[in-house]
């Protein structure tokens, strides 16, 4: 990890340990939400961002980590915290599966199928409502019984968030993540530099498909349901919006992305709820017409401009 990178993991914890002392109930409810989409955006960064695989039917994998832990606890007993490894587990497993399905499959096709894969998972959960109680979701129990069940649940989210971003920034300085990009930039060219590329495009669809599984049985624990919500398409919209704004394959635009989302979203509730939808395509619109790389892109283009004024005002003090 270089220098930035461990001083903003080390802010984070700092301010997330800080601020449930400060808050009140409600946003820290809002903050959980954003440490589930921090950690869900993260997850498709690896996929997307790292190795170029653009699959459209990532939701439906937080769906089956979500699921998979909570019948685990309800039917066996399973502690939600061996919940949050099984959900992921699951959710690898099932991405190996997919991404043995889809190595010969790019662009466009790769998300179609990926798509139908998310629909088929949506369908099966509405239709075996025997199972996973259908449209109107399955109970999960909390983390931890109590009257403080959403505060431990919020720390539990806030260390599984700076884990998810601390893994992902090894894995963007490592030699892994640099055989993913070289997939992502020129697949063929990576292949003829002996790079085993079916190996590593299952890889890092299976790891981002694990750590979403973990996303998944976070929010269930957290909320104590899980729906077919958490695997609808306009879920997928939402990661897809978090990722660009915040910018495609770096190590903070994810969070950045999600926490301009989640934060925005609770902030015109009351009153433009209708169009948060409508004001976050036009975001995202404006985006990838002007600023391709998202506010990571801003915050580049500002900081040595930001640097430079910083030196001239210490220069002119006495």
């Amino acid at each position: 990890m270089k220098r930035n990178e461990i001083i903003v993991a080390v802010v984070i914890a700092v301010i997330g340990l800080l601020l449930p002392w400060i808050i009140g109930s409600v946003w820290l409810t809002v903050l959980s939400v954003f440490f589930y989409y921090a950690i869900l955006a993260i997850s498709w960064n690896i996929i997307f961002g790292y190795a170029g695989e653009f699959s459209y039917g990532h939701v439906a994998f937080p769906a089956i980590g979500g699921y998979m832990s909570a019948l685990l606890a309800e039917h066996a007993g399973l502690s939600p915290f061996l919940g949050l490894l099984v959900g992921g587990l699951a959710a690898g497993l099932m991405g190996i599966l997919i991404g043995l399905m889809i190595l010969r499959v790019r662009g466009f096709y790769l998300c179609l199928v990926t798509w139908a894969f998310a629909e088929v998972v949506n369908v099966v959960i509405k239709a075996e409502e025997q199972i996973t109680g259908g449209s109107g979701g399955f109970v999960a129990p909390p983390f931890i019984e109590g009257g403080q069940s959403d505060l431990y649940g919020y720390f539990i989210g806030l260390a599984l968030m700076l884990f998810t971003f601390i893994v992902s920034v090894f894995l963007y300085h490592s030699r892994w993540g640099l055989s993913l990009f070289a997939i992502r930039d020129d697949m063929d060219a990576a292949e003829s530099m002996g790079i085993w590329t079916n190996f590593w495009k299952v890889f890092g669809f299976a790891f981002g498909c694990a750590l979403a599984g973990v996303a998944g049985a976070f929010y269930a624990h957290f909320f104590t349901i899980v729906d077919p919500s958490i695997g609808g398409l306009d879920e997928m919209g939402k990661v897809c919006l978090i990722v660009i704004i915040g910018g495609v394959g770096t190590v903070f635009g994810p969070l950045i992305g999600s926490f301009f989302v989640v934060i925005v979203s609770e902030l015109i509730r009351g009153w433009v709820a209708g169009l948060s939808l409508f004001i976050f395509a036009i975001v995202m619109i404006l985006a990838v017409r002007f600023v391709r790389g998202g506010f990571m892109e801003v915050i580049q283009v500002l900081s040595p401009r930001l640097k430079d004024k910083y030196l001239a005002l210490v220069r002119k003090s006495p």
